[in-house]
C-alpha cells in the first residue's frame, strides 16, 4: 500500500484528482497504484448509498456524489476507480458478477474494476482491500487466471480467459476460445445496444442456472428493451414526420389545383410538385419496417400510420394522372379539365 495524500480541493472532483495523481506519480503503474490506494482509503463502504447513488442521473453525476459523501457500494467503488484510471488514459470497465462460492440464493452481486497496461488485462477490488485488513492489498493488479477463484463476472468475457469457466455450459472442453484480448477490443468498441446484445448472447451461452445469474441477465434484456423501445420511438416518430411532410405537400397542390393553378407555373416545375411524395411515403415504409426487430412493440401502432400511408399514395397517384392529362392538354383545352372533373 501507498500512503497517498491528495489535498482536500483537489479530490472533489475525478478530473483533479487523477491529474494531481498523475502529475506527482511518474509511470503508469505507480499512478494505478497511488489510485487504488486513495479509493481504499477514502471511501467507505456504506449499503444506505445503494440506493441514493442508484438516484443519480448518470455516470458523472455518481462520481460526483461519491466524491463528496466518501461514501458508496462496490458499484460505486469500482466505478470511481474505473474512472479515475481511464483519465489518465489507461482503458477500464466495471466488471458485475458474484463472489465465487457464495449462496447466490442471496442475491449477493458484487462488482469490481479490470484495467488494461500494456496490452495486458489485471483485475482490482477496490471494496474487499478498503475492507480487508491493513497491510498489502489482496486484490490489487491481480492475473486474470488466480481472480477467477474468487470472483465469478456474470458476462463470460470478463473473465479475461481464452476458456471461461464456471458455467454449466463450460468452455474448457471446447474446441473454440473467445481470444479474449481481440473480443474486449470489439466489445469497447460498441454503442451501448450493441455490447448489451453481446452480453446476452454470452450469457445464453454460458448456460449458467443460479438465481443472481438469472436476474442479471433479466437486467440486461431490460436494457435491450430500454434502448429498443428509444430506437422504436425515433423510428415511430420519424415516420409521422415523413407523412406529415408529404400531406403538407398533397395539400398544398390540391390548393393549387383548386385555385385553377394560378398564378401559373412551368410546366417542368409543376410536373415536379407531387415527386417527393412518394420517396416520403417509402421512407416512412421502412422507418415502421425497422421497429419491434429487437423487443416486440407494444407501445407504438405502426399500423395506424401504414394506412394513412396507403390512403395517401392512393390520392397523390389520382393527382399525378389529373397533372399528367392536363400538361398533355393544349393551352385551350386545359380549363375544361377543371370543369370536366367537377362534373364528375
Amino acid at each position: 500500500r501507498l500512503s497517498v495524500f491528495v489535498p482536500d480541493s483537489l479530490s472533489r472532483s475525478a478530473s483533479s484528482l487523477a491529474s494531481y495523481i498523475r502529475n506527482r506519480y511518474k509511470s503508469p503503474e505507480q499512478q494505478i497504484q497511488a489510485l487504488y490506494s486513495w479509493v481504499t482509503a477514502n471511501i467507505r463502504y456504506d449499503e444506505d448509498s445503494s440506493f441514493y447513488l442508484n438516484r443519480a442521473l448518470d455516470h458523472e453525476a455518481k462520481i460526483a456524489a461519491l466524491l463528496r459523501r466518501r461514501k458508496g457500494v462496490c458499484e460505486g467503488n469500482a466505478g470511481l476507480f474505473a474512472d479515475l484510471t481511464s483519465k489518465i488514459e489507461l482503458r477500464s470497465y466495471v466488471v458485475y458478477g458474484y463472489p465465487a462460492g457464495v449462496n447466490t440464493r442471496g442475491m449477493t452481486g458484487h462488482a469490481w474494476c479490470a484495467v488494461e497496461l500494456e496490452g495486458n488485462w489485471w483485475l482490482f477490488d477496490p471494496t474487499w482491500d478498503a475492507a480487508g485488513q491493513q497491510g498489502e492489498f489482496q486484490y490489487f493488479m491481480v492475473a486474470p487466471s488466480s481472480f477467477i477463484s474468487t470472483h465469478i463476472p456474470f458476462d463470460p468475457l470478463w473473465q479475461l480467459l481464452e476458456k471461461p469457466v464456471g458455467y454449466r455450459n463450460s468452455f474448457s472442453g471446447k474446441k473454440e476460445s473467445l481470444h479474449y484480448k481481440d473480443s474486449v477490443n470489439a466489445f469497447l468498441q460498441m454503442d451501448s445496444l450493441q455490447q448489451y446484445l453481446s452480453i446476452e448472447r454470452r450469457m445464453k451461452n454460458a448456460g449458467a442456472t443460479h438465481e443472481m445469474f438469472k436476474l442479471w441477465q433479466t437486467y440486461n434484456r431490460m436494457n435491450i428493451a430500454i434502448i429498443a423501445g428509444e430506437q422504436d420511438m425515433q423510428l415511430y416518430n420519424s415516420a409521422v414526420d415523413d407523412l406529415n411532410r408529404a400531406t403538407e405537400i398533397f395539400n398544398a397542390f390540391v390548393q393549387y389545383r383548386n385555385s385553377g393553378f394560378q398564378p401559373s407555373k412551368p410546366d417542368d416545375l409543376m410536373r415536379k410538385m407531387l415527386d417527393p411524395i412518394e420517396a416520403l411515403i417509402a421512407d416512412a415504409h421502412n422507418k415502421i419496417d425497422g421497429m419491434g426487430k429487437l423487443v416486440e412493440n407494444f407501445q407504438y401502432n405502426p399500423e395506424a400510420i401504414r394506412k394513412k400511408l396507403l390512403a395517401l399514395a392512393v390520392r397523390s397517384e389520382e393527382q399525378k394522372k389529373f397533372l399528367k392529362k392536363y400538361l398533355a392538354a393544349g393551352p385551350l383545352e386545359r380549363p375544361e379539365l377543371f370543369y370536366k372533373q367537377n362534373g364528375n
